[in-house]
């Protein structure tokens, strides 16, 4: 007969609440460590401090609840209080590793309608700033960023460059903010955070978790429609 003491053994959060790190990550009491970095985690809570304070970067720490994977991006350890838990099966995978993840926000109307953004500056933003403000529907901005180079075009090519390196800048460290203003506008909320490589990949993890949810731009099957804009 085994020894219990001899069991794999990992990390659960007991306590994670509005003023521990981890709820800043959509992380939730109960939520039982599973993998790091695309390993499956064994130890305790000093252990997995260390381990993170070692990296160079932030890691992918992988989160088993209610039978489905959860991944957020995190350079921290202290998400809240943990205890020791016997690890899950061998067959719950230890999910994905770090490299080509990105955070992703995930927002939510009251009417049930999701929307998400990517927690990471954006090449994109840096190097063309009306591109990025037209993909991610920032209309104010972009008008105001057309407006501006309009207004600089008497000053000639140099001075309309210095508008758009300036606009892209500003965009590359601050859009994630300004897509998040625009979102509380529209009457969203943040409902979660959770680490995937891609939109498409962030959706289908959220809609594990959460079955029925819907994007208001699904890129799996096309556009949904949105009943704030079918409404008039």
């Amino acid at each position: 007969m085994s020894d219990p003491a001899d069991e794999p053994r990992t990390l659960r959060l007991s306590r994670c609440g509005a003023r521990d790190h981890g709820s800043m990550l959509g992380l939730r009491t109960g939520d039982v460590l599973t993998g790091v970095d695309g390993t499956r985690w064994q130890g305790p809570a000093a252990a997995l401090s260390a381990r993170l304070a070692e990296a160079p970067g932030p890691l992918a720490l992988t989160f088993l609840r209610d039978g489905a994977l959860l991944t957020v991006l995190t350079r921290r350890g202290d998400l809240g209080a943990w205890d020791e838990v016997p690890a899950p099966e061998a067959d719950i995978p230890a999910g994905p590793a770090t490299a080509g993840l990105c955070n992703w926000e995930i927002m939510r109307r009251p009417d049930g309608t999701h929307d998400l953004f990517a927690r990471r500056p954006s090449l994109l933003a840096l190097v063309a700033p009306a591109l990025w403000l037209a993909q991610v529907r920032l209309w104010t901005w972009f008008f105001t960023l057309v407006t501006a180079l309009v207004l600089a075009l008497p000053g000639g090519a140099p001075l309309m460059f210095a508008v758009w390196m300036a606009a892209g800048l500003h965009l590359w460290r601050s859009g994630d903010a300004h897509l998040r203003t625009a979102r509380l506008v529209e009457g969203f909320y943040t409902a979660g955070i959770l680490a995937a490589r891609t939109e498409i990949e962030a959706c289908n993890a959220w809609a594990t978790l959460h079955p029925g949810a819907h994007f208001r731009f699904d890129h799996r099957s096309g556009m949904i429609p949105d009943p704030a804009l079918q409404n008039g």
